[in-house]
């Protein structure tokens, strides 16, 4: 994913968007100066192995002081401005050598470095440019050869060695982040809650956030940019679930509501009053939101998926005391939920780590039925079966997973797999919907 925010983008004026070798230049050609989320550097880092340890504390210090930006190929004047567009030697073995270092030298890794190479376009000096984001997983130490560890952080231009206090309170703040950013989570599903009607049934309910921030934005995002990334989101999940027919039904997004999603607070909210007694249809009631700082929910009643003409082995269990989950449409829906927290968050011009949590609602005053998990007796039939050695569940808990915004297909999958997984050993089942 190209590198969409960085203290270029905002010295320039410019939003989130791709950085360009002629964003630089115009950096350079004003004479930016280094900042603590902004260095130069004249030539790529080269042997002895001191000068490359230089590179891991480059990376690491930024990582632990709110990320930043470094530039090879532009040299630097006596007061730290950028001097002179030099380049450097950007194809992919030099990029893969950076990233060797960076893995060779510091812990814990840091997650979604980008290491990117701008060129002119005219055959001019090329670029190689060090996306280093602000790390949840900060501090992060370089371990040197001779097994000795510090731990650096920026100040204004130059880098510093952490005190032993000092490394004390940022691993008190990496604890803390992991605590707020799950009560973020959480917080996102009590905000659904008023809008469902969990005595109507089981709820599957999807929520994401991204840990850091998305880059700041001249305007919030508009109702256009919302019914794109429902549009956008259906074929990014194409790419690795396969067919999507289901995608809009089953969330309930028919023309008139992508079109034309609702204001809420500070999100933009998709909601259905449409139910369709078709098998293949919407459920009922479904709501998919989009916040304007990244975060995704959706809640889709699940028992209403299910207009079924025909129930196998029903006799083991009476329908009165029961609540029937049909698992496929259960991790579809996963899928979809962390495709649209994907499309969503990339075009916010976020790169980092997304948290998702998934969990099954039900009222408390029917959360004594049990909930059994059934999947159909063919993939196009209208007739159920429960699954074959699963067992009810009264209380089912709920489960998390992180993937980077700009992951691959792959990924994601991996991550809507995790998910629906743990959803499915609940109920006994081994496996699931989203196959490798």
């Amino acid at each position: 994913m190209p590198i969409m925010w960085s203290r270029i983008h905002a010295e320039l004026g410019e939003s989130p968007t791709a950085l360009t070798h002629a964003m630089v230049d115009r950096a350079v050609s004003l004479g930016m100066a280094e900042t603590d989320d902004l260095e130069w550097k004249r030539a790529l880092p080269q042997g002895p192995d001191k000068k490359l340890e230089e590179f891991a504390k480059d990376i690491a210090a930024m990582a632990n002081t709110g990320g930043g930006l470094i530039v090879y190929g532009v040299s630097e004047d006596a007061d730290e401005r950028a001097d002179e567009l030099l380049g450097v030697v950007n194809g992919k073995s030099e990029r893969q050598t950076l990233h060797g270092y960076a893995a060779r030298w510091v812990r814990p890794l840091i997650g979604d470095l980008v290491i990117d190479s701008l060129d002119d376009g005219r055959g001019g000096p090329g670029l190689i440019v060090v996306f280093v984001p602000a790390s949840p997983e900060a501090p992060h130490v370089v371990v040197y050869e001779n097994q000795r560890m510090a731990v650096p952080y920026r100040s204004g231009p130059h880098t510093n060695w952490m005190s032993e206090h000092e490394l004390e309170r940022a691993y008190r703040d990496r604890f803390a982040r992991r605590i707020n950013d799950r009560a973020a989570l959480v917080a996102l599903i009590d905000g659904l809650k008023p809008e469902i009607d969990q005595d109507k049934g089981v709820w599957l309910v999807l929520v994401a956030r991204p840990v850091l921030s998305p880059p700041p934005r001249t305007s919030k995002p508009d109702r256009q940019s919302a019914t794109k990334t429902i549009l956008d989101a259906k074929a990014l999940a194409g790419m690795f679930l396969g067919d999507t027919s289901w995608f809009r039904k089953l969330l309930g997004l028919s023309d008139a509501v992508v079109a034309n999603p609702r204001t809420g607070l500070r999100r933009w909210r998709f909601r259905s009053h449409r139910v369709d007694d078709n098998l293949h249809g919407s459920a009922m009631w479904p709501v998919v939101e989009l916040h304007h700082d990244g975060g995704v929910a959706l809640a889709v009643e699940l028992t209403s998926t299910v207009r079924v003409s025909k129930l196998y082995d029903a006799k083991k269990a009476e329908t009165a005391e029961v609540y029937w989950v049909p698992v496929r449409f259960m991790d579809l829906l996963v899928g979809a939920g962390i495709a649209l927290a994907s499309t969503h968050n990339r075009a916010l011009g976020v790169s980092g780590t997304i948290m998702a949590r998934a969990e099954l609602l039900t009222s408390g005053s029917v959360s004594g039925r049990h909930l059994i998990a059934i999947e159909q007796v063919h993939p196009d039939s209208s007739s159920f079966e429960r699954v074959g050695g699963s067992v009810p569940v009264r209380v089912p808990a709920a489960v998390e997973a992180e993937f980077a915004a700009d992951s691959d297909a792959t990924a994601l999958h991996d991550a809507a797999r995790q998910l629906a997984e743990d959803l499915n050993h609940q109920f006994g089942k081994p496996t699931c919907s989203l196959h490798g």
